[in-house]
């Protein structure tokens, strides 16, 4: 029980003095009565004044004790803690996968954490209502606001932390929205940094502590189509301080494919490289060690790679310089192959040819823009400086120092510069066309950019960007927190929306931008996701997070809030505190009156 109003506690002083009115009470004078033998005992007298006398229980004294208790009661608002107060606790929980973490037979911190939400709802009473935040890079509730225990106890079991590393301060911000002027509190493994950031008004509870872990800490998957052999690197990284010997387990379809064992020095790594053969779809690996403290950072699946195929078609010359130069370059690129004119991804030829192509096909024009000997005798040669549009994709690792541009014409098109030299463009992007259409402004059989790195550079950025533009995924291993992108198939019409399913069995539906680009974020569940499309889509996603899986830095403690004020029994924390104080007076006063004034006889007057 607690006092809403504890000044109103003053009241209880109006008990001693009921109870001393009563013990000193008036005495009347002697009256002289003829015929006092009649009265008998009614004569007796006692002295005049005042003294102290047994206390008289009477009527008149229960119920004056009784007004001045239930006056007290009424100004001091009682309370029933448990039956008559609802306690509203608003947490937020720190979903690291670090939080999983655990030696064999110990709890984890999101153990210890359910466990200590159910300590204080008992403390609380049944009545206490739960609102649940869960931390990530977009924090989520879990459940609803205000829950009873039992359906936050629900909740709570299927609750999983999984996440990478992260910023909470996000979370915190959400929840200190929720709790209004009340307390935060923040369920974690480890004490944050920097506690003077932390809000003042959140409480911390650090529930983990230092443990070693063996992790995986990155893996790739490549494969080789001309020989139709896969190759499959990945790294085993040892958080601890000492040595760890691990077996590393690789399988596919049930059926194992590799086991070796690795010893990783303390704090150290250990790179493995193996082949595996085409055409077995998914690669599963684990690694099996000692005094290992998490396990989501122990298994990985890996998606074989699906070559991407450009088709590339050519309208130079058969004997030009520009030809030579071009099929150079492209004879050293995986995965294409030669396409016809109009039906291939890419096509490349003379920049005077109409740059007409459908809107699937990409188009690179190499100069001269005219091929007339007066026009190619006006063409200007130019060594810099050049002015590079360095976000451009095409552009990425393109320098041109040292190159002598030559054969630069004037451009009388619609396009976006690209490269400049003096104001004149040199290699641009046309605009109007259907699909991408680019032009190089330069003669090959002049200029210098054949033999400096940026010639291979440029053409194999035009392929790779026209092979990321293909339908379907651009990788198909990936990283919880990582976008993954997916170029869909072009809409003729109204078609079904795309699905994605988690591993978990979830469903949810994907949204297509105006150019058909999905992008795929807010995976945070392991394992491996399917895209519904004509044909069904895989694609993996795998914990790798080095600061995450790295246990040993943990420290469990405790902060908690600071009080703004200090409490103290005469803290005027209502309102109406001075009313109350005022009405305690003018009680004892009236109580007072009553006894001086009123209960006081005056002097009988005799003829």
């Amino acid at each position: 029980m607690y006092f809403a109003n504890p000044w109103g506690l003053l009241g209880l002083l109006a008990i001693p003095t009921i109870i001393a009115i009563h013990l000193f009470h008036q005495r009347f004078p002697p009256l002289y009565v003829a015929g006092a033998h009649l009265w008998g005992v009614e004569t007796r007298t006692t002295t005049a004044g005042r003294r102290r006398d047994r206390l008289p229980v009477t009527l008149s004294l229960l119920l004056e004790i009784l007004a001045a208790l239930l006056l007290t009661v009424g100004l001091s608002e009682p309370h029933l803690a448990g039956t008559d107060q609802v306690v509203h606790l608003v947490v937020v929980l720190d979903d690291s996968a670090s939080m999983q973490a655990h030696e064999e037979g110990e709890p984890s911190p999101r153990d210890l954490a359910v466990a200590e939400l159910a300590r204080r709802v008992g403390d609380h009473g049944t009545s206490t209502r739960l609102t649940l935040i869960r931390s990530g890079i977009q924090p989520t509730l879990l459940g609803h606001r205000e829950m009873p225990w039992s359906e936050a106890e629900a909740v709570l079991a299927r609750w999983i932390p999984r996440a990478g590393r992260h910023e909470f301060a996000s979370a915190w911000d959400e929840g200190l929205q929720v709790a209004g002027e009340g307390t935060l509190l923040f369920l974690t493994d480890d004490l944050p940094d920097g506690p003077s950031r932390l809000p003042e008004r959140m409480e911390v509870m650090a529930l983990g502590r230092a443990l070693p872990n063996t992790a995986i800490s990155a893996a790739r998957w490549t494969f080789d189509s001309s020989t139709a052999q896969g190759e499959v690197f990945f790294r085993i990284a040892n958080f601890g301080e000492a040595a760890a010997v691990a077996e590393v387990i690789g399988s596919a379809n049930g059926e194992p494919i590799f086991s070796r064992p690795v010893t990783v020095d303390a704090s150290g790594e250990a790179p493995l490289q193996t082949n595996v053969p085409g055409g077995i779809g998914q690669l599963e690996i684990a690694i099996r060690a000692d005094h290992d403290a998490l396990e989501i950072d122990n298994r990985i699946v890996l998606i074989e790679p699906t070559p991407r195929v450009v088709s590339v078609s050519l309208a130079l010359a058969p004997e030009s310089r520009e030809r030579e130069l071009v099929e150079r370059v492209l004879n050293l690129l995986p995965d294409l192959q030669p396409g016809t004119v109009g039906e291939s991804h890419l096509l490349i030829g003379p920049a005077g040819m109409e740059a007409e192509s459908g809107p699937d096909q990409w188009w690179l024009g190499l100069g001269p823009v005219d091929a007339s000997e007066p026009a190619r005798a006006e063409a200007v040669t130019l060594v810099g400086p050049f002015i590079l549009d360095k976000q451009h994709p095409l552009l990425q690792g393109v320098t041109l120092d040292g190159v002598t541009w030559s054969g630069a014409q004037d451009l009388d098109l619609a396009f976006t510069p690209l490269i400049s030299c003096n104001r004149r463009p040199l290699f641009v992007e046309l605009q109007g066309n259907a699909a991408r259409s680019y032009l190089m402004n330069v003669e090959l059989s002049r200029s210098t950019l054949d033999r400096t790195p940026d010639w291979p550079v440029l053409l194999t950025n035009l392929v790779e960007l026209r092979r990321d533009a293909l339908p379907g995924l651009r990788r198909w291993n990936y990283r919880t927190g990582e976008v993954v992108s997916l170029q869909a198939e072009r809409q003729t019409g109204a078609t079904d929306p795309l699905a994605l399913t988690t591993p978990s069995g979830k469903t949810r539906t994907l949204i297509r931008d105006r150019n058909d680009l999905v992008e795929i974020g807010g995976l945070d569940e392991t394992g491996v996701y399917s895209i519904g499309l004509d044909s069904s889509l895989d694609f993996a996603v795998n914990f790798f997070d080095d600061e995450e899986s790295n246990l040993r830095n943990i420290s469990p403690g405790r902060r908690r809030v600071k009080e703004r004020y200090e409490p103290t029994l005469l803290r005027v924390d209502n309102p109406y505190t001075w009313l109350i104080i005022a009405a305690v007076l003018l009680t004892l006063a009236a109580l007072l009156f009553d006894w001086l004034v009123v209960r006081r006889p005056g002097q009988l007057k005799t003829k």
